[in-house]
């Protein structure tokens, strides 16, 4: 099996993004001055975001960051594995359009280093799990394959009619 499962890479992106949303409401300015998205968005020439403290803006953005958090939660202690394997493509054609919107756009409200931060993380992290629940299939088919393997045989094998008769 794989170093790291599907799960276990969702549990890392729920505390992570707790994580961030925390420090949106303790500590702003460290987000918007944090070594990662000032190299990112220099690295991309995107506009820097200078950041209050007192900004009602980043108090908004944790209750987003945080509703995210909840709708992975829920799901991943449920085990709901097809809501992943249906959302987590979803959120990679999101991100790499915002992204690409991003590295397009001279809009400054969204084409800034911490929009893209945040979508880089996101494409990273979705990434990860796409391909660990893309694994994790193969793997559940394989074992069902192993297990019920002479029972589809034989379901196929009596739904085979030969034909007898080629002369007509």
């Amino acid at each position: 099996m794989q170093f790291l499962t599907a799960k276990t890479v969702l549990y890392l992106r729920v505390a992570g993004l707790t994580f961030i949303a925390f420090l949106l409401l303790k500590n702003p300015v460290k987000v918007a001055n944090a070594n990662i998205t000032v190299l990112l968005g220099q690295a991309m020439n995107l506009p820097i975001v200078q950041a209050t403290p007192g900004n009602p803006l980043f108090g908004i953005l944790a209750v987003f960051v945080a509703s995210s958090v909840l709708g992975d939660l829920i799901p991943i202690f449920a085990e709901n594995i097809a809501y992943f394997e249906t959302l987590v493509p979803t959120r990679l054609l999101f991100f790499f359009v915002l992204g690409s919107f991003c590295l397009i756009s001279d809009y400054g409200l969204i084409a800034n280093n911490l929009v893209f931060s945040y979508s880089f993380l996101e494409i990273w992290l979705n990434f990860l799990v796409y391909n660990n629940l893309r694994d994790e299939k193969y793997y559940r088919a394989k074992e069902y394959l192993e297990q019920h393997g002479e029972e589809l045989r034989e379901m196929a094998d009596a739904q085979v009619m030969p034909i007898t008769d080629l002369d007509r």
